[in-house]
């Protein structure tokens, strides 16, 4: 019969998992590397399963251990939380979470709908991660994520907020030398900023729409980029044109510094949802991030 392992010894299972080595997990748990190798051992040995494939440079889970950390993980946080609230005698949020999101959404918003979060619950100790990759949430850590674009087939929960809507623009100063253009199959003869993390679809394709119409356009790639920060500030130096996000760049254009091109043309929208890992049981304080989070995002008209 399987004996229910102490909680330090998740403790340790779970720090080693999150860091990838016994050796650093050991320093974060003031242990020596031995004495953390010694409770895995334990621990697998009272579960009855190898929960971690060991080498001289590195840890990964096993199936069994991959299950044991997605749903036993957010068990004992919330069992801390609630200790924590009956010490407290009141039933305050608590605990870290773990947020990761696209790094110009979240410079310009995602920073302070956490503030706002943690203002009403400032137990609780946030951890931003921002990356333009889709990272692996188990690997890194991560609690929730924000995420744009069509997601890819898998296991995770998610939760759909609602669109991001994206437009052609340029600055005035470009538009001087090399003109406007007045239809799609112009844009091919112009400069234009290109976004080469951008997974959706080739990077140097554009499909317009207007009234039933379609066209497909090829464009003249001349500046690529990863980070739309970047590609913004391109755009006011007058280095091309670009179709991004209008939250991003739309202010520019109500203030005179980049014009919107063919507004009467649409480019298709990207869905926007918030991700987490598939466990039976959910941690209330990640539940309360969600909900926060979504109230955020429809108080944004700049992202609609």
């Amino acid at each position: 019969m399987r004996k229910n392992p102490d909680n330090t010894a998740w403790r340790v299972f779970f720090r080693v998992v999150e860091r990838g080595s016994l050796t650093l997990a050991a320093e974060d748990l003031a242990l020596e590397p031995s004495s953390v190798s010694r409770q895995l051992t334990a621990l697998e040995h009272r579960l009855n399963t190898q929960l971690l494939n060991r080498s001289t440079r590195k840890v990964s889970l096993t199936p069994a251990g991959t299950r044991a950390y997605e749903q036993m993980r957010p068990l004992l946080e919330e069992m801390d939380a609630l200790l924590a609230s009956l010490d407290q005698g009141t039933p305050e949020l608590s605990g870290r979470l773990r947020v990761s999101a696209p790094v110009a959404l979240g410079e310009r918003h995602v920073s302070i709908w956490l503030a706002g979060f943690q203002r009403q619950h400032p137990a609780v100790v946030l951890d931003l991660v921002l990356s333009d990759r889709a990272l692996d949430l188990m690997a890194e850590g991560i609690d929730v994520a924000l995420r744009v674009g069509h997601l890819r087939a898998s296991s995770l929960v998610a939760r759909p907020l609602g669109q991001l809507s994206h437009g052609l623009y340029a600055s005035p100063d470009y538009l001087r030398v090399h003109g406007a253009p007045l239809q799609p199959a112009d844009l091919g003869e112009h400069r234009a900023l290109v976004y080469s993390w951008m997974t959706e679809q080739n990077p140097s394709q554009l499909l317009l729409s207007q009234a039933g119409e379609v066209a497909k356009v090829e464009l003249k790639a001349s500046f690529l980029l990863n980070s739309l920060g970047a590609i913004h500030s391109a755009l006011l130096a007058g280095a091309g044109l670009h179709a991004g996000p209008d939250w991003l760049l739309a202010p520019s254009a109500r203030r005179g510094e980049l014009v919107k091109l063919l507004p009467d043309w649409q480019l298709p929208a990207l869905p926007v949802h918030l991700v987490r890992l598939h466990s039976r049981f959910v941690p209330q304080r990640i539940s309360a991030l969600c909900d926060w989070l979504e109230q955020c995002w429809q108080q944004l008209e700049d992202l609609r």
